[in-house]
């Protein structure tokens, strides 16, 4: 089976928050402004929601397994001291990841720093970004979602 990528285009999350709004005000504008309304909390409540479960529901949608793989990491592993997150709140691979590197944190002792690009042209421009999550670590970088057994082989690889 083919599986999609389990990243989430720029695109896309421009367009839930673009979409919700519109079609919120589509209803206000026909003079259905409670409906306007409920649509607005529906879809904010529904895409909060599905962040939340999407764990569970990743195969059904056609993305496959986000079960991780874990890995020890070696003693003599040379670690990275700063790794750059760039997420999107409407991402549903952006928590998973996020979860990943704090727990890495520990035993690799880097300087974890998140910056939410939803909004933020100047870093998408910047980085040359076209989807989330995107972990930059010593000029390189991995675009999607990652076991903890990739994270730890990105990390330490000495580059």
């Amino acid at each position: 089976m083919n599986r999609m990528r389990q990243e989430c285009p720029l695109l896309n999350v421009w367009l839930t928050w673009l979409g919700i709004p519109a079609l919120a005000a589509a209803m206000w504008v026909l003079e259905a402004w409670w409906a306007g309304i409920i649509v607005l909390l529906a879809g904010v409540v529904a895409q909060a929601g599905y962040v939340k479960i999407f764990p569970r529901i990743s195969r059904l949608l056609g993305y496959g397994s986000v079960e991780d793989v874990t890995a020890s990491v070696p003693a003599e592993a040379k670690g990275v001291t700063r790794v750059v997150l760039y997420t999107a709140n409407v991402c549903p691979f952006c928590p998973i990841i996020k979860k990943r590197l704090a727990e890495l944190q520990s035993e690799l002792h880097f300087e974890l720093e998140e910056i939410d690009v939803t909004f933020r042209q100047d870093k998408i421009k910047e980085k040359g970004l076209r989807s989330v999550p995107v972990i930059e670590s010593n000029g390189r970088y991995w675009v999607g979602n990652a076991t903890t057994a990739q994270l730890v082989e990105f990390l330490t690889a000495n580059k």
